[in-house]
């Protein structure tokens, strides 16, 4: 999510107050750096600092941005467990960084240049396109900066950009590449491919006493019986509670009388609409428009015709299920008196020369009191039964605060109590059986294994409006099996391996023996049946279910007519393989190419601008106050 609100990022203005936050600074980690000297700097690098005030304003900033740009998906405290402090941090010492060149190449930029820069910035235009000197205020405003701080943020911003040029994503790469990463990473191959199965190596004599033993004992952590945990469980939902509640005739009927929208609706028509600046442009259309309707479905006609003929976004012509009063009155009239399925216009309008059509009506629906009364009690209802179960809610609390068990808790609220035996976190028995008759509630397992033993839970919402909590009351911890629990899967696990080393030896003696030109003969001999798999991609497409990601890999780093060594394949079998063509790009798609060679490019002059930051941070000192650092967060709430 991070990179792309990164991407977002269009010109020199936002990227300063939208801090990149890839994890690009490469001195985390690196235990020197670290400093506890006391002082009001958040970090110094050679004889610049990082101001806590710096620092505080720039991170402020970024959790705006990112709650903007998210719709407040991005929290503070999920912008600390992404580690942002520390990204914001190190984005903030790149750039003192770079400002110590600045100052050692003794670049600058004029007033001028500057005032240039802001000048054509959409940031600060009006709606005709015009610098607005109340917009630019008001930006500034907003990002907490006066005229002065905002000029020397720009400038520095600026100045920085000319150190980084070299290394900036504007650098096409592509003329080296030219057409060979595309033409490598869409090669394709066919191949032969041989099975070694286990399955057809059965192994008959059961392993000893002792092989089962030294098993057990050099591979526990594979036989092990998870933790379980007895729990009780209650909940309170909507529906517990709406047989003993009562609404008052009068209530319905003011909710019918107040919100008549809720149980009318309005005619409403699906509107294909397209407005052309030029008259013989929409005349031309309408025509074409008409020559093809050949009593056919006309919205496609016109949406088709229209995408083909002009420069009006197909996607954007239906304006889906409208009301009257969505749009002004001059043209609900127009659109609301046509019949269906019939072109109008061209009509000249404030905004050119409009052509629509009507392709679906749907009228005005009218229901009496009586029609909607049921259904307007029990939504009351439900209402009240929402607000009664938080003052169960309440009343649970105070019945844990007070040091009673959840079971007392159930009865105060009348809730009923179900007891669960022995469940571990997949929901499954002692005898590793699912157990059906679980809440159906995804956060359920997750609350039982968080808690403590003998504590009540949190009441937890869920889908529904239900309620829930539980109290563990017996936990099994995790532990190792004893032979007997673990005999059956140890000896199939010993099987296995001795099948899979019976396998291994006769692949590797098919290897040896087969080559490209005697492959089915070979195959035959040993009883193996032949895949065929055609223009297999690198991504694995043609060849699935077939090969794996190591497979895969293996069949692109062998030459044509090439035998693969036996590649192990899902633990259960062992490959074989012939490349028996490599199929070559012939026909580029351009888009794809100017798109991959972009990516690269874009990928290396991140790396160099990467190893350029790394080489200016060994050049100089660095020290991060940590425990100023720690101290800004500790009483966050």
């Amino acid at each position: 999510m991070l990179e792309a609100l990164k991407n977002k990022i269009n010109s020199i203005f936002s990227k300063i107050f939208l801090l990149i936050l890839a994890a690009s600074f490469a001195l985390w980690g690196v235990g020197d750096i670290f400093s506890s000297n006391n002082n009001s700097s958040v970090a110094t690098i050679g004889k610049l600092n990082v101001s806590a005030d710096d620092f505080v304003k720039t991170y402020q900033r970024i959790i705006s941005d990112l709650n903007n740009n998210t719709n407040g998906q991005i929290t503070e405290e999920i912008a600390k467990s992404l580690g942002v402090p520390r990204q914001t941090l190190g984005q903030l010492i790149n750039e003192k960084l770079i400002d110590i060149e600045v100052n050692k190449a003794k670049i600058n930029l004029p007033d001028e240049h500057l005032r240039k820069i802001i000048l054509a910035s959409d940031v600060f235009k009006d709606q005709f396109g015009a610098f607005s000197k109340q917009q630019f205020e008001y930006v500034i405003r907003q990002i907490g900066m006066d005229e002065k701080t905002y000029f020397n943020e720009i400038k520095k911003a600026v100045l920085r950009e000319q150190i980084k040029a070299p290394f900036n994503n504007g650098n096409d790469l592509s003329p080296v590449f030219k057409n060979l990463y595309y033409d490598i990473r869409n090669e394709k191959r066919n191949l032969k491919v041989v099975t070694f199965n286990a399955s057809s190596f059965k192994i008959e004599n059961l392993p000893s006493e002792q092989e089962i033993e030294d098993k057990l004992n050099k591979a526990s952590n594979l036989y092990q019986k998870p933790e379980y945990r007895s729990f009780s469980y209650i909940s309170i939902k909507p529906d517990d509670l709406l047989d003993d509640i009562r609404i008052e005739e009068a209530d319905i009927k003011n909710e019918y009388d107040n919100y008549p929208e809720k149980y009318n609706t309005t005619e409403k028509r699906e509107v294909f609409l397209a407005n052309f600046n030029d008259q013989q442009e929409a005349i031309k259309i309408a025509n074409l428009i008409k020559d093809n309707n050949n009593d056919g479905n006309l919205s496609d006609i016109f949406t088709q015709i229209i995408s083909d003929s002009s420069e009006l976004d197909s996607e954007k012509l239906n304006l889906g299920l409208i009301e009257y009063s969505d749009f002004p009155s001059e043209i609900s009239d127009s659109i609301f008196k046509s019949d269906i399925n019939k072109l109008i216009g061209p009509e000249e309008t404030a905004f050119g020369w409009r052509l629509f059509l009507v392709s679906k009506i749907n009228p005005p629906i009218s229901r009496s009191y009586q029609d909607v009364k049921d259904s307007i009690e029990k939504e009351l209802k439900v209402i009240k039964a929402l607000d009664k179960m938080y003052e169960l809610g309440n009343t649970f609390y105070d019945e844990i605060a007070a040091g009673n068990q959840i079971e007392q808790a159930a009865i105060a609220i009348g809730a009923e109590v179900k007891e669960f035996s022995y469940v571990d976190s997949n929901g499954k028995d002692l005898d590793g059986k699912i157990i059906n008759d679980l809440p159906p509630y995804q956060e359920l397992l997750s609350t039982v294994f968080a808690n403590e033993l003998n504590e009540s839970s949190e009441l937890v919402n869920t889908i529904g409006n239900t309620m829930f909590a539980v109290q563990v009351n017996d936990i099994l911890e995790k532990r190792i099996m004893t032979i007997e629990e673990a005999r059956n899967q140890i000896i199939e696990d010993i099987n296995l391996e001795k099948s899979m080393a019976l396998a291994l030896k006769s692949a590797e003696k098919f290897s040896k023996e087969v080559n490209a030109n005697n492959f089915n003969k070979t195959a035959e001999k040993y009883n193996l049946i032949v895949l065929d798999t055609s223009n297999v991609s690198k991504d694995g497409s043609g060849a699935e279910g077939i090969l794996d990601r190591e497979s895969l890999q293996e069949a692109f780093n062998l030459k044509e007519g090439g035998i693969s060594s036996p590649i192990k394949y899902s633990n259960k079998s062992y490959l074989v393989f012939n490349v028996t063509d490599i199929i070559s790009v012939e026909n580029r798609n351009e888009e794809q190419l100017l798109s991959i060679n972009a990516e690269l490019s874009q990928s290396i002059s991140r790396d160099i601008e990467q190893l350029f930051i790394n080489h200016l941070s060994n050049n100089q000192k660095i020290k991060i106050n940590e425990n100023l650092l720690n101290s800004l967060f500790e009483n966050d709430s």
